[in-house]
Parts: C-alpha cells; sequence; structure tokens
C-alpha cells in the first residue's frame, strides 16, 4: 500500500448518522441485510458488537455484500472483533474504528450534539489479508474409530499438530493408542459388579405389615331403669348406672281367619274293600274276633266284617285262614281314606298286638282292594276353634309388642332421632293383660271351610333413652381392656339384657345388661409402648431372611399375623439398613 494511500486510511471521516445501522448479536444476515435495504444512501455503515452471528462465517459476509451491490449500495464494518475484521478483509469489506471529536476510539453516543459521526478506518495493514493467516486443511478428517482399525494390535498412531503459526519446527506428535479388549470387558465387569453391590446394600426396602393380636371382650352390667315420675330426685343426682325410662301402653284388636280341619263322608263316598290271607307262625292257634284291625304302613285301616280263627303252624308252615276287610273312613292319624283304600297286594299288621307278635301273625291281600270312593263334607270341629282361640292370643301378643315399638319410633321421631328411645324388650319385659275372644255361638259342627275369630289385647312396658346405656357399657368395657390394648369395636347389636326385677311400686326395672366388644395389642409408633416393640422388632429381623424374620414376628403375643414385601421383589432377605425397613399396622378387623 502506497505512502498516500496510508495517509489517506488514517484521516478521520466524518459520516451522517443516517448512514449508520446497528446490529444486535443474534441478528442473521438476512436480518442485517433488511436494515441496510431500509437505508436510503450509497454507503452503508454497520456497526457490529463482538461475538455477532454474523462473524460466524465469511458465507454470511459474501452473501451480505453481494445482495448490497445488487442493490447499489456499499457497506463499511464499524467493529472491534478480530475474527469479524479478519473475515471481512477476506471478503473486501473495509473495516473502522469509531472515534469521538478528539479522533479518538470511542463508542456511538446519544449524547453527541450533531447528527454526525466520527470514524477513522483500521490500518493498512490490518485491512490487507495476510497469507500465513489460518487456512482449511483439504485433507479429510479421521475419526477416531477409523484410526483404530487402521492401527490395530496395539500400534501408534502419530497425528500432527499443525501450529496455527505454521512453524514447521514445533511440530508434535499426539500418541493414540488402541485400548484392549480384555481390559475394557474387566473394567465393565467390575463395575457393574459395583453398582450391583451398591443397589443391593443401598436401595433394597421392605414393609412389615403386621395385624395386633386381637381377642373378644365381653362385659355384664347391673342397670337399672327407674321412672322418670317417680324417682326424678335421685335421677337428678346423676346415679352411677341409673337411666330414667317411661311407660307405655297399647291395646290391639285383631281378627283372624282359621281353615276348618273337621272332615266327614258324604253320601257319595264310599270304603274300599277285599279279602286278605291271615297267616299264623306261632304253635298256638289265634282266633280273631268282628271288626279286628288290620293297618298298612301309611295308616289305613282295614276291619274284618266276621270273627275268624287261625290255625297254628305245622311242619309243613304257618297256619292260613283268609277274612273279608272293610277300610275305615279315616286313617289312624284322623285323614280321610276314600280312594287311598284301593291299595295294591302288599302286607298288612296288627296295630292291636305287641311289636314282639306282629311277626308271628300278618296278612296279605293278593289282589288289589276297590271300592274306594273320595267324598267328604268340612265342618268346625272342637278342636279348630280352641287352635283358632290359641292362634289369635299368640299374634294378639306379637301385633302388640309390635305396636309398642311403632309407638316408641314415632317418640323418638318427634325428637328427630329414630334411635333416641328404644322399648325394653324380652323374656318379662312386656306385660300382657287377658285376652278377650269373640267366637260365634254354635260354631262347633258347622260345615263351611274356614270361619272368622277376633278379640283384643291390652300391652304395657317401658321404653328408655338407648344412647344412655350404650354408654355405661361401652364405659365398663373401656375399664375392662387391658393396658395394653386398644378397644378396636363394640358390637351395639351384640346387647343384651336379663330383667331380674321389677317394682312397680318404686317404678324400676332392674336388669343385667350384656355387650361385647373386640380388643387388640395397642401398636402405635407415635407412643412410647408401639415405638419400642416396632424397634425390638426392626433391630432382630435386619439383615434377616424373609421366612426367618416372619417367624421371629408371628412367635411375639402381640402379633397375630405378619406379612412382608421387599423390593426388589427376589431378595431373599430384609435390608441391612434399618431405616429401609418400614412398617404399617393393620386393624385386626381390617379385609384384605
Amino acid at each position: 500500500m502506497s505512502t498516500e494511500e496510508e495517509k489517506e486510511v488514517e484521516e478521520t471521516e466524518v459520516v451522517s448518522k443516517k448512514k449508520v445501522i446497528y446490529v444486535e448479536i443474534d441478528d442473521e444476515v438476512t436480518a442485517v441485510y433488511d436494515k441496510v435495504k431500509a437505508v436510503h444512501g450509497k454507503h452503508i455503515y454497520i456497526v457490529v458488537p463482538k461475538r455477532s452471528i454474523l462473524f460466524q462465517s465469511v458465507v454470511n459476509l459474501k452473501i451480505l455484500k453481494r445482495k448490497s451491490e445488487e442493490s447499489d449500495k456499499k457497506i463499511y464494518f464499524i467493529t472491534n472483533d478480530k475474527n469479524g475484521i479478519h473475515l471481512a478483509q477476506k471478503v473486501g469489506i473495509t473495516v473502522y474504528n469509531k472515534a469521538n471529536s478528539e479522533g479518538k476510539p470511542a463508542i456511538f453516543s446519544s449524547e453527541m450534539n450533531d447528527e454526525r459521526l466520527r470514524i477513522t478506518p483500521l490500518s493498512a495493514s490490518v485491512n490487507a489479508v495476510e497469507d500465513d493467516t489460518p487456512t482449511r486443511m483439504v485433507e479429510r478428517k479421521l475419526s477416531i474409530s477409523e484410526i483404530l482399525r487402521k492401527k490395530r494390535g496395539r500400534k501408534d498412531v502419530e497425528v500432527t499438530a499443525i501450529d496455527s503459526k505454521k512453524k514447521p519446527q514445533q511440530s508434535k506428535k499426539f500418541v493414540i493408542v488402541a485400548p484392549n479388549r480384555h481390559a475394557m470387558i474387566s473394567l465393565i465387569s467390575v463395575s457393574v459388579l459395583i453398582l450391583l453391590f451398591i443397589i443391593y446394600i443401598a436401595l433394597p426396602g421392605a414393609t412389615i405389615y403386621v395385624t395386633p393380636t386381637a381377642s373378644k371382650l365381653e362385659k355384664s352390667v347391673n342397670i337399672v331403669l327407674a321412672d322418670y315420675q317417680k324417682n326424678s330426685a335421685e335421677l337428678d343426682t346423676s346415679s352411677a348406672h341409673i337411666i330414667p325410662s317411661y311407660p307405655i301402653s297399647t291395646k290391639i284388636s285383631k281378627s283372624i281367619t282359621h281353615t276348618s280341619t273337621g272332615k266327614k263322608f258324604s253320601e257319595n263316598a264310599a270304603n274300599a274293600s277285599g279279602l286278605i290271607t291271615v297267616y299264623n307262625t306261632s304253635e298256638n292257634v289265634w282266633p280273631l274276633v268282628a271288626q279286628t284291625r288290620f293297618q298298612t304302613d301309611d295308616g289305613v285301616v282295614f276291619r274284618t266284617s266276621a270273627a275268624v280263627t287261625i290255625p297254628s303252624a305245622t311242619s309243613a308252615g304257618p297256619g292260613i285262614a283268609e277274612a273279608f276287610v272293610v277300610a275305615d273312613q279315616t286313617d289312624a292319624y284322623g285323614g280321610i281314606v276314600g280312594e287311598r283304600g284301593n291299595i295294591e297286594p302288599s302286607r298288612l299288621f296288627l296295630p292291636g298286638l305287641k311289636d314282639s307278635s306282629r311277626s308271628k301273625l300278618y296278612g296279605e291281600n293278593k289282589d288289589k282292594f276297590t271300592g274306594g270312593i273320595t267324598d267328604y263334607i268340612t265342618y268346625i270341629s272342637e278342636e279348630d276353634i280352641e287352635a283358632a282361640k290359641s292362634r289369635l292370643r299368640d299374634e294378639l301378643v306379637k301385633g302388640a309388642i309390635n305396636d309398642l315399638s311403632k309407638a316408641v319410633e314415632e317418640k323418638s321421631a318427634l325428637l328427630e332421632d329414630s334411635s333416641l328411645f328404644v322399648l325394653l324388650e324380652g323374656e318379662n319385659a312386656v306385660k300382657v293383660g287377658e285376652t278377650t275372644v269373640n267366637v260365634e255361638q254354635n260354631l262347633e259342627g258347622r260345615e263351611v271351610s274356614e270361619f272368622v275369630v277376633s278379640g283384643e289385647l291390652t300391652v304395657s312396658g317401658v321404653y328408655y333413652p338407648r344412647d344412655a346405656m350404650l354408654e355405661i357399657l361401652v364405659d365398663e368395657l373401656t375399664l375392662k381392656k387391658s393396658p395394653q390394648k386398644e378397644l378396636v369395636t363394640v358390637n351395639e347389636d351384640s346387647t343384651t339384657y336379663r330383667i331380674f326385677e321389677w317394682d312397680d311400686a318404686q317404678g324400676k326395672v332392674k336388669l343385667t345388661a350384656n355387650i361385647k366388644g373386640i380388643e387388640q395389642f395397642e401398636i402405635d409408633p407415635k407412643k412410647e409402648n408401639g415405638a419400642k416393640l416396632l424397634e425390638k422388632i426392626k433391630s432382630h429381623v435386619v439383615g434377616k431372611g424373609i421366612e426367618e424374620a416372619k417367624l421371629y414376628i408371628q412367635n411375639l403375643p402381640e402379633i397375630n399375623k405378619v406379612e412382608i414385601d421387599s423390593w426388589p421383589a427376589w431378595s431373599p432377605t430384609i435390608p441391612s439398613i434399618p431405616d429401609n425397613i418400614e412398617f404399617e399396622i393393620r386393624n385386626a378387623l381390617m379385609p384384605k
């Protein structure tokens, strides 16, 4: 470069701010060109910060210069980025330094009074591309895998490091040694074993599910139900085991329809008859009077129409005689026979004989009996009337108790609590008055299939507040439980009582009430005893096998059942780290 050019470069140039554009550090080349295109003027000065994306590639500058020239614009860079200065000079773009009014380098400032800026071109030596500038290697780069393939068998590979300033006398050798395959496999195996050991020691966990030992608990308490009017003073003192009671009574009327069971033959009915053969296996002659009974196994009775004598047995066989028999209208149980008397050939015994003699004398019909016709009339018997009265009394009592219970429920409903009061029930709990039964006159013998009887009954009893009695029972049950146990549940439905004294004069009912519940050992990790037990279990089972740990825990008197879940699932032992063992307490009544 000539001396005149150098002087020209060193001169400070004053340019208009309107010809200057500013580039952000992340502006792409397209964004920069859009700014250049928007400025009116032929000479454009571009201020580029250090490490700008624009200076990452010489291609960006070539594109920007070409596009600017197509738009008939000449661009200049104002920057201090060394890489940008070098790339700009390769492309042929002039680079300037900024300067203040005194000619010294400065940053653009909005405080300048005029609209013109002073810039100084860089020295000519910087604006020229040097021959020893680092250049891209023309040889293709080799990957490590390619180097290893070429130099197998632990051969050294020499790679010449190229000095950025091209000083051959300082060339270096970089040696890469191919790894030994067996050593690599051994290293990987050891690493895996160490990792598995760490996982085995640190990561395994176990959850121990324990169900405390539970047992049934039962408590009986003497309680007095005191009439609230007659014993108001005593009730006001809140005496123990005494609760108020209230009298209640009701009258119930009821009618029932009863079925007639009396039956008698009609004119169209007929009895079956036939000839039987009587056998005598004894050594004595056996005479039979007329109307002697012969009976089948299902109760049908036949009578002989005339007297008959059966000879004794001989060496040739039993004595034999024939007799004509006619069936009774009713069987041995009072049922109509009719067509049932038409029996098939069968064996008949004599119900009037002792059991030991029935095998010696018996009858058989060789042909089927005929002539039996079933046709009867139903009538009201004396037994029917008595049965109807008894049934009516039972239903009146049952209905009266139900009516008393409903009356108590209605009283509770008025207080918006259906369980507030309950009726005292059980043996001798409800007093039943005399039952009045109304039976129509001359009812017996009337030929009808059913009839109606009516009656009424007065019953009385007492009712009491259910919660008051339940509170007494639960308190007593709680007092009875062991100090080391907790009351899991109270079976309120199991409450029963037995009345042992009823004093109408004092208005008191004394009874023994009974209630049942379930208690179990209290294993609460937040409480001292529970925490000690769990810590004892943990110290004994840590590091032991699953089955051995279960056996130990199962044998503890406080434990009814134990289950252990380990992680990982294939781990055969409890973790060696106590903090990795967790407990979960299950209620004795908890479903699985």
